[in-house]
C-alpha cells in the first residue's frame, strides 16, 4: 500500500449543518487500533481526525457538523493508505472492506456519492493496469520496430478514447453529484483541430490561445469542494505560473478576471488571494513587486481578508506594500543626498548621466567584493559610451574603512555614505536588506531595473539603448 505524505495537525474552523456527522469504518484483517481521517488541500494533506476502534471492530468518528466537501483519505496508524472517499452532505457513511485490498472490497452504505466514486476509481484502476505495458511496449519499439510500435500505439488511443467516452457516461449518469463535479474537474480541456490563417498555413497560437481560455471550463473557481482535491491547487498554480506571463501587468489583468468567480465562495476567494500575494511576494521577476503591492491594496488594506488574516499579518503587508510602491518599475527614485568621502552632500537627483547606477555596498560583504570588480570593469569599458554614472552608497559607518576599499577596488565614481544622509533612511527608502544592489535609473531618475548584478545590467543598457523589448528579467539575491 502507498504511503501517506508527510502531513501535520490542523484544526478546522468551518459552518455546517446541525445535524450529527458519523462515519464508520470497518478494515477485516486490519490490526490498527486506530485510523487517520486526512484531507486534501492545496497541494498538501492535513490530518483530520482519527477514528477509533470500537469492541465490535468498527472504526467511528462522530461530529457535531458534517465536514467540509473534499476529497479524504483513510490511512493507518502507520500512514499507510487504506481508500480514499468524497464527503459532501451525507450525515452517515459506512464503509466495510478487506485490509489488504480494501479498493477493490469496498463495501459502502448511506453514500450515493461514494458508491459512483468507487465504481469510478476501480474502472481507472483497471485500465491503467491493461496500458502501462502498452506504453511501455511502444516507448521500446518505437524506433526500431515502426510496425509493432504503431499497433501498441492504436491500442493506447484505444483505451484513452474508451476512458474519455466512460468519463463522458459517469458525468451524464452522475449529474449533479460531487462525484461527476470531481471527474469533470480532473479532466483538462480538448483542443480541437487548428484552423488555418488566410494565408493557408495553420495558426501556430491557436491551442495555446484556446487551452488559456478554457483552462477552467471543468473546474469552477468558486467551489470550495474543489479546494480539498489535489486538482484545483494544481491547476491554479500552472495557470498563474505557467500559462500566464510573468509580467505584473498580466497577473494584474487575470487577477481581474478571476478573482470576482473565486469571490462567489469565502474559501475559494481566501485561497485565491493567498496563493496570488504569496506568488508575487515571493517572485524573483524583476518588476512583480507590483503585482504584490497590487494584491495588498486591493484585498488586505481593503479589509477584504479580515475574516480571516491574522491582523499582525495584515499590517507586515500593508507595510511592505507601502516600502515597495515608491519604488517599482517606472517610479522616479526616492531622492538621496548624502556626504562624499570629502564631507560634502551630494545629491542623487543632480547627477546627470544617461544612466546612473544605484549601488548599495559594505566593505565587510562578501559578495561585494566580488561583484564590484565587475562593475569596475564594466564602468571602464562602456561607461563613457553609454554616459553611465554610479552612484555608490556605503553602508560602513567608517569613513576610513570606506576610503580603504574605494581605493583598493579602483571605485573612481561617485561615493558617498549612507550613514551621513540629509535624507531619510536609504535602508527603507529602497527596501536594502543585504549588500550588495544595484538599481539603473534613466537621465530622469525613472527607475528601469533593480536587483540585477552587473552582467545582468550590462545587457539591459545594451538592449534599451537599441529601444528593444526586455522580456522577463530574473532577479539576483545575495
Amino acid at each position: 500500500m502507498r504511503k501517506l505524505l508527510p502531513v501535520i495537525f490542523i484544526f478546522l474552523i468551518f459552518n455546517g449543518s446541525a445535524q450529527v456527522f458519523q462515519l464508520k469504518v470497518k478494515l477485516n484483517g486490519g490490526k490498527d487500533q486506530l485510523l487517520i481521517l486526512a484531507n486534501y488541500f492545496a497541494d498538501k494533506q492535513y490530518i483530520t481526525d482519527t477514528l477509533k476502534r470500537d469492541k465490535s471492530g468498527w472504526y467511528v468518528l462522530e461530529a457535531d457538523s458534517i465536514l467540509p466537501g473534499g476529497l479524504y483519505i483513510v490511512a493507518g496508524e502507520n500512514k499507510n493508505r487504506y481508500f480514499e472517499f468524497l464527503i459532501n452532505n451525507e450525515p452517515r457513511m459506512v464503509f466495510e472492506a478487506d485490509a489488504q485490498d480494501p479498493v477493490n472490497t469496498l463495501k459502502i452504505k448511506g453514500s450515493k456519492e461514494n458508491t459512483a466514486f468507487i465504481e469510478y476509481v476501480k474502472y481507472l484502476s483497471a485500465r491503467q493496469k491493461e496500458i502501462e505495458p502498452l506504453q511501455k511496449a511502444y516507448k521500446r519499439t518505437e524506433t526500431a520496430w515502426p510496425d509493432s510500435a504503431s499497433f501498441f500505439k492504436k491500442e493506447i488511443e484505444r483505451i484513452n478514447k474508451e476512458v474519455v467516452d466512460y468519463m463522458n457516461t459517469f458525468e451524464e449518469k452522475n449529474q449533479g453529484t460531487f462525484a461527476a463535479a470531481f471527474v469533470k474537474a480532473s479532466r483538462e480541456p480538448n483542443i480541437p483541430e487548428t484552423p488555418k490563417l488566410p494565408d493557408g498555413k495553420p495558426d501556430s497560437l491557436f491551442p495555446y490561445r484556446y487551452y488559456k481560455a478554457h483552462y477552467f471550463d471543468n473546474l469552477p473557481l468558486d467551489d470550495a469542494r474543489l479546494l480539498r482535491t489535489p486538482f484545483y491547487h494544481q491547476r491554479v498554480n500552472n495557470y498563474f505560473t505557467k500559462m500566464v506571463i510573468q509580467h505584473p501587468d498580466s497577473i494584474i489583468a487575470e487577477v481581474k478576471r478571476w478573482m470576482p468567480v473565486a469571490r462567489r465562495s469565502k474559501d475559494t476567494y481566501r485561497y485565491m488571494v493567498w496563493f496570488l500575494t504569496n506568488h508575487t511576494e515571493r517572485s524573483e521577476i524583476m518588476g512583480m513587486d507590483a503585482a504584490f503591492v497590487y494584491m495588498v491594496e486591493n484585498y488586505y488594506a481593503t479589509g477584504d481578508m479580515d475574516y480571516w488574516i491574522n491582523q499582525t499579518v495584515k499590517e507586515n503587508l500593508v507595510k511592505k506594500a507601502k516600502k515597495l510602491k515608491p519604488i517599482l518599475l517606472g517610479k522616479t527614485a526616492p531622492e538621496l543626498i548624502m556626504l562624499d568621502t570629502l564631507m560634502r552632500p551630494v545629491s542623487l537627483h543632480a547627477v546627470k548621466a544617461k544612466y546612473t547606477i544605484v549601488l548599495f555596498w559594505d566593505p565587510t560583504c562578501g559578495h561585494c567584493k566580488k561583484e564590484i570588480p565587475h562593475l569596475v570593469d564594466f564602468m571602464q569599458r562602456r561607461g563613457k559610451e553609454h554616459d553611465i554614472q554610479v552612484f555608490a552608497v556605503c553602508s560602513d559607518t567608517n569613513m576610513r574603512e570606506m576610503k580603504k576599499y574605494i581605493r583598493q577596488l579602483n571605485m573612481n565614481w561617485i561615493n558617498v555614505n549612507g550613514p551621513r544622509a540629509y535624507t531619510p533612511n536609504y535602508h527603507d527608502l529602497y527596501d536594502i536588506y543585504s549588500t550588495p544592489v544595484l538599481y539603473l535609473l534613466d537621465e530622469r531618475k525613472t527607475i528601469l531595473a533593480k536587483r540585477l548584478m552587473t552582467d545582468q545590467i550590462e545587457t539591459f543598457i545594451e538592449r534599451h539603448s537599441r529601444n528593444e523589448t526586455h522580456g522577463v528579467i530574473q532577479m539576483q539575491e545575495n
